[in-house]
């Protein structure tokens, strides 16, 4: 086989698995942030019953606040019965009272039932907290693991990246050019093998006198319809990978 063409099918091999372990990596901050999802939906849950917790203590303290007050309001209204000169004044004052009185009662009725079900809510929150914790811990073990393979994949892609520039230096400056010019066009793929006289890049079907060439192998041939380096497949082995 010729040298050129070897070194153009080793590149292409290197420069294919740079591809996709950039893929990787790139999939990589996405797939930590999809694994956050968890950890967000309980914090999520956290946080909306502690909303919750302190809207009604809000509520709660606004209701103590209105109960004092009508409490004042009666003591402040029983302060004119001594003053009041007739029976109708006098009843008209209690009745005022009495009215105060059921206001302050339907208050008490609603901060006890406020407090029931503040209670309750309050128990939740500890399961909620280990929930969350647990969660919290899942994903940063997880996020861990996620970094680890990142800088796993940094050092291989360096590696590679050296191999890729190394072989290149190699390769003849006219056949590096196309190689780079095809590999840009045709999505990083621009040396394939052929089966029989079908190109394995664009699955066209080239001329017998080329699959001859390219069988042979002592020149660097093109595919005439996509411009890839061709080289012979044998059937034991398979195409460079799209």
């Amino acid at each position: 086989m010729n040298p050129q063409l070897k070194y153009l099918i080793e590149l292409q091999k290197i420069d294919s698995e740079i591809a996709e372990l950039e893929k990787s990596q790139a999939r990589i901050p996405k797939q930590i942030e999809a694994g956050k999802s968890d950890l967000q939906e309980r914090q999520n849950r956290l946080k909306a019953a502690q909303d919750d917790i302190s809207e009604m203590q809000k509520k709660r303290k606004d209701l103590e606040l209105d109960v004092a007050t009508e409490n004042d309001h009666i003591a402040k209204t029983k302060t004119k019965l001594p003053l009041v000169k007739t029976n109708k004044e006098y009843t008209a004052i209690l009745a005022e009272v009495d009215a105060i009185k059921e206001k302050i009662s339907v208050l008490e009725d609603n901060e006890l039932e406020l407090m029931e079900t503040l209670e309750a809510k309050e128990k939740v929150i500890p399961q909620l907290q280990a929930l969350c914790k647990e969660e919290e811990d899942k994903f940063n073990a997880y996020k861990l693991k996620k970094e680890a393979e990142m800088a796993r994949g940094e050092k291989e892609l360096g590696v590679n990246r050296a191999r890729s520039a190394e072989v290149a230096r190699a390769i003849e400056t006219k056949w590096l050019g196309q190689y780079q010019k095809v590999a840009k066009a045709r999505d990083g793929l621009a040396v394939v093998g052929i089966q029989d006289t079908v190109c394995q890049g664009c699955y066209q079907q080239i001329l017998p006198q080329q699959a001859i060439d390219v069988r042979i192998g002592e020149t660097i041939t093109q595919c005439q319809h996509c411009l890839r380096y061709l080289y012979w497949i044998e059937q034991s082995e398979t195409a460079v990978p799209k």
